[in-house]
């Protein structure tokens, strides 16, 4: 998923993440319902490169369990 949203939606939708993974699970869409372990590895990676004339940064969160 990939899309321009403003950072109140996107603090929305991080926000109803947070809810469901506190409640062991994550909908991501109608479709795609992720039950979760007790634990997983939280990864963050920052990522910026720099250009002449602009810097494109990105940060991913991820979580990893093994089922």
């Amino acid at each position: 998923m990939e899309e321009e949203q403003s950072l109140a939606e996107i603090a929305d939708f991080l926000e109803r993440i947070a809810g469901n993974i506190r409640q062991g699970n994550m909908i991501l869409s109608d479709d795609c319902k992720l039950d979760l372990p007790r634990n997983v590895i939280l990864n963050i990676d920052v990522d910026r490169r720099t250009k002449p004339d602009v810097t494109a940064t990105s940060v991913e969160i991820q979580l990893k369990w093994k089922e």
